[in-house]
């Protein structure tokens, strides 16, 4: 792979792009963090938690086992 470790891959209609994001700012765990000890909603709002836990859940519901998976 690619020395470092701040990589963002974008993969498009258009191709394949690299973007270096060392020193770049990545506040969304600090701010989870925050919103975990004030109750806030500023990383991510609370619907949409619950939202995306529903769906991972259903997701796992609905899911069929293919090949030779082993537990």
């Amino acid at each position: 792979g690619r020395a470092g470790g701040d990589h963002l891959f974008l993969v498009d209609e258009q191709g394949i792009r690299h973007f270096d994001c060392s020193g770049v700012e990545r506040p969304y765990g600090r701010q989870l963090i925050a919103d975990i000890r004030e109750r806030t909603e500023t990383a991510m709002t609370q619907a949409h938690c619950f939202l995306v836990s529903e769906l991972a859940l259903t997701a796992e519901a609905q899911a069929k086992r293919l090949g030779y998976l082993q537990s």
